[in-house]
């Protein structure tokens, strides 16, 4: 994916789509265009400083530094996403661990640019208290699916939101994969791995789900959703 490419989507999809254009100009004209291969970290967590950081293709795994340290993978971040503005928000440490899942293309903004920016033109701040709202919308997500009960039902929920498709979207109807593993889920599910297993199996009986050897895949979204809404 070259620069032009990933700019337009950074600036049609997500946070920046519902900004105004020279807000979003001022922004990506800022931003260093990288790329990064699977496994490769992207932010350790715990820096003071911060940077904006897009992501335009590739899956993200998502980790905080706010529990233990054995705190296992909490989400998969997709296309377009925006994270590392805590400290440039609040003047705190960044929260997050990132490593790349696949290869991912991303637009990162520095801290002092966007600073510098906001003292230019203070009136945008609003624009990037945005973000703060979006993050808690992620985090609401993640603590209510971990809220479910039903062990099957909590580990299907945890399944769609890693699989971006928590929610109802235009991939509704058509299979999707998720690049999680039966561990991976297990962790981000609050589940030992038998029990993810076990849950894993019984959601493929009811022809919902496909394990495979690096990942899963999900039949039908709004059919897994179905089961997960169910009284």
């Amino acid at each position: 994916m070259d620069r032009q490419e990933g700019m337009e989507l950074l600036k049609t999809n997500g946070w920046l789509s519902a900004a105004p254009a020279e807000f979003q100009q001022a922004i990506l004209s800022r931003s260093d265009w990288r790329r990064f291969d699977a496994g490769a970290p992207i932010q350790a967590g715990g820096e003071d400083d911060g940077e904006l950081i897009g992501l335009a293709r590739g899956v993200i795994a998502i980790r905080t530094i706010l529990g233990r340290a054995d705190t296992p993978l909490m989400h998969l971040a997709h296309p377009v996403f925006w994270f590392g503005y805590v400290p440039i928000l609040t003047g705190r440490p960044r929260r997050l661990v990132a490593d790349a899942r696949t290869p991912v293309w991303l637009a990162q903004v520095p801290q002092a640019a966007v600073k510098a920016l906001l003292v230019e033109r203070p009136e945008w701040w609003r624009h990037l208290m945005q973000l703060s709202i979006i993050y808690g919308d992620v985090s609401q997500t993640v603590a209510a699916d971990l809220l479910i009960r039903d062990s099957e039902r909590r580990c299907a929920a945890v399944l769609l939101r890693l699989g971006a498709v928590r929610f109802a979207s235009s991939r509704d109807s058509e299979p999707v994969d998720v690049l999680v593993t039966q561990h991976d889920l297990a962790g981000a599910a609050n589940l030992s791995r038998n029990s993810a297993g076990a849950m894993v199996q019984r959601l493929k009986a009811r022809g919902l789900i496909a394990p495979g050897y690096r990942g899963m895949t999900i039949g039908a979204p709004a059919a897994l959703r179905a089961f997960v809404d169910e009284e």
